[in-house]
């Protein structure tokens, strides 16, 4: 009973022993396919009953909140008990009463436009506080009106057309960019050139079929349906008095159509049990979205809306978000962090501001800023770990996906003061690539329960899977940082088999790196093959053979994370579930911002080879004294390897290429990488100790 069997399953919380920083809290649970009925008990420690429900979800979240102070819980699914879990909710949690969707949709203002982003009446302020992002927005707004408008897409029906990748990279040029650009010219500038151009664009999309190749549910690629799911909701409250009723009524049941998209896929991926998909933790913020746009519409049944804004509503209220954990991090790494953390501000403002419901005031959100500094400075040359570490925003791989401003309306809201610096810093790029909803709306109330203080030199963000050293977090440009992966989530998603890996970054420059990419697309052979396997990564391999790819079960463990008296960090990983076949596997670090000791403790019940790998951007070197030795962009380390290593190879080449299987029209050139193939003899126990010396 409640055992996961799958990476995107829902992890049943509050697990025993857990802090609980929220009041009340969420429960959920895995669901049992004998029974559709729940029954959930919380208890006090002298086992007294203060509260219980029964349910036909696997969800459930009190309608009070809770005094301070030790509880335990416990499930029934028909007559049998899963067993009592103890948990604590501390006494600084946050008090988030959860809404009612009928409350919440009363409140929204009837017949005003705009109203999702902002009112009118707050332009005046954004005119003043933002004046720089209205350059940027200026320009924007150049760029889109030289632009031609789109062609419909072809590539399910004409071979010779551009392919599907190619074209929804340009699609989110003309939806996420031009035309959010322009619907906000019109909206705040009163530019009545990019309101016409918005108009332009959002008709014409609404002209296409949204069950053909623009769908975002199956047999179609999503990418372009979620744009539109996305973005035309926004649009049409920003240019709404620019439309005809004819117009509108188009947009609307456009609109309509792709919620009722996301509604159906939301439903029949069952997300409260398999909340792993990583593109549907987004889509109940369009729903909700979509619910509160079309509030007073003509022709949509106003209960339908009502019903879409519950499933929003109850899914931010609980179980979401799956990958982001109370500590701030975010599992899937920071690639997607920064933009998975973005798509929801739009409808979470929405409700805040229309019914005073504080979704940011949860724990994971006060605290994100903070794995932000950790491990998404804009200037670090890659942002290690899971897919899409070796972007950055500009890349034309995926511009703008990696957040410009990865530190925007979080450290508004949230501070330190040095990350309000750096939003400040990056609020004004020469011209906005992704990501216009977020940028002009009002920052809403610091949370009353304050969560947040000033960077530490440790980020232990270990319930996501990472562990960040950093000896200067506030000044990347005079900082060195070790990063550290062990993660609960396994290797699925957007995450790879590398538990227990590395990277060490001095002043921006990545000395120790995950090797591999995309190539041309999520899902390449070199992708799959060399990217997502422990091969690519810092870890071992044990007779030639690493962890488990795509799996619930290749799992790393922090065991110990902490910084001495002397400066010293000390981290630790158990690593024995990602490494089945070893009887046990412990890797350890010290680091005190000048060295680094890795110590590697393995044992099998058979003698085994371990191969010790290593990922650089430079080609590094053997010193005459066995010594490896690496210099890159002005910076370098040496490294002493252990006595237990018997060969060492270094080469430039991926065992799978990056353009393995790709056709020459669509192939990609990407910087070389190069790897470390450290070797043992076969033994029984290995005790590996590598030092490596920062120059």
């Amino acid at each position: 009973m409640q055992t996961r069997t799958s990476a995107g399953q829902i992890f049943p919380y509050p697990a025993s022993g857990d802090l609980v920083e929220e009041n009340p809290p969420y429960f959920c649970w895995l669901r049992e396919p004998e029974t559709n009925e729940y029954r959930v008990e919380v208890a006090d420690l002298d086992g007294n009953i203060i509260w219980q429900a029964v349910t036909d979800r696997n969800y459930i979240v009190p309608e009070r909140a809770f005094p301070a102070g030790r509880y335990r819980w416990n499930l029934w699914c028909g007559d049998n008990e899963r067993g009592w879990y103890d948990f604590t909710i501390a006494d600084n949690a946050v008090e988030f009463i959860r809404p009612r969707a009928r409350e919440v949709f009363d409140k929204v203002p009837a017949n005003i436009h705009p109203r999702h982003l902002f009112y009118k009446s707050d332009i005046a302020a954004m005119l003043d506080e933002k004046s720089a992002e209205l350059e940027t927005l200026r320009r924007n707004i150049s760029l889109a009106l030289s632009r031609p408008l789109p062609e419909p897409p072809k590539y399910h029906k004409d071979k010779n057309a551009v392919e599907y990748r190619e074209y929804f990279g340009a699609y989110r040029d003309w939806c996420d960019r031009d035309m959010v650009a322009c619907a906000l010219g019109w909206a705040i500038l009163d530019d009545r050139a990019a309101g016409e151009k918005a108009r332009e664009l959002l008709l014409t999309i609404c002209d296409w079929n949204p069950l053909g190749p623009t769908s975002l549910v199956y047999p179609w690629n999503d990418e372009i349906g979620l744009s539109n799911a996305r973005c035309l909701p926004s649009v049409y409250d920003l240019i709404y008095d620019l439309l005809t009723e004819q117009q509108r009524y188009l947009v609307e049941k456009t609109i309509e159509a792709y919620a009722s998209q996301c509604e159906e896929r939301l439903t029949k991926l069952d997300f409260p049990q398999n909340p792993g998909n990583s593109h549907s933790g987004r889509i109940p913020a369009y729903l909700g979205e979509a619910a509160m746009i079309l509030k007073d519409s003509k022709y949509i049944n106003q209960e339908i809306l009502v019903r879409w804004l519950e499933l929003a509503l109850d899914i931010y209220g609980s179980i979401f978000p799956f990958y982001g954990t109370p500590d701030g991090g975010w599992a899937e790494g920071v690639f997607y962090a920064t933009s998975y953390t973005r798509w929801y501000i739009p409808f979470f403002m929405a409700v805040e501001r229309f019914a005073g419901v504080r979704f940011l005031d949860r724990p994971f959100y006060q605290r994100v800023i903070h794995y932000f500094m950790h491990f998404a400075p804009p200037e670090r040359e890659n942002h290690p770990f899971c897919d899409g570490y070796w972007c950055n925003s500009d890349d034309e791989e995926w511009p703008g996906f990696f957040a410009q401003n990865p530190y925007r309306f979080y450290a508004e809201r949230f501070g330190p003061a040095r990350a309000v610096e750096l939003s400040h810093k990056y609020a004004a790029p020469r011209i906005f690539k992704l990501h216009l909803l977020d940028i002009f709306i009002p920052a809403g109330k610091v949370p009353e329960s304050h969560l947040t203080g000033e960077p530490s030199a440790i980020g232990n963000f270990s319930k996501a899977g990472f562990v960040s050293c950093q000896t200067n977090v506030s000044d990347q440009s005079d900082n060195t940082a070790l990063l550290i992966r062990a993660s609960r989530y396994g290797s699925a998603s957007h995450q790879h088999a590398d538990q227990g890996s590395f990277a060490l970054i001095k002043n921006n420059v990545t000395l120790i790196t995950p090797s591999g990419y995309f190539g041309r697309a999520y899902g390449t052979r070199h992708h799959r093959e060399w990217t997502r396997t422990t091969q690519a990564h810092n870890c071992v391999l044990v007779d030639g053979v690493g962890q488990l790819p795509s799996s619930h079960t290749d799992v790393g463990v922090f065991t110990e994370c902490r910084r001495g008296d002397d400066g010293v960090f000390h981290v630790a990983v158990d690593l024995s579930q990602a490494y089945p076949m070893l009887r046990g596997y412990t890797r350890k670090f010290e680091f005190d911002g000048r060295e680094l000791l890795i110590i590697d403790d393995i044992e099998s019940d058979k003698p085994c080879k371990i191969s010790w790998l290593l990922h650089t951007l430079s080609r590094p070197i053997l010193t005459g004294d066995g010594r490896l030795k690496l210099s890159h962009k002005g910076q370098g380390f040496l490294l002493t390897p252990s006595d237990r290593f018997i060969s060492v190879d270094i080469t430039d080449q991926f065992a799978v290429d990056v353009n393995d299987g790709v056709a020459d029209n669509v192939s990609v050139s990407l910087p070389k990488q190069y790897h470390v193939n450290y070797g043992t003899s076969e033994s029984c126990k290995h005790k590996i100790r590598v030092l490596i010396e920062l120059m």
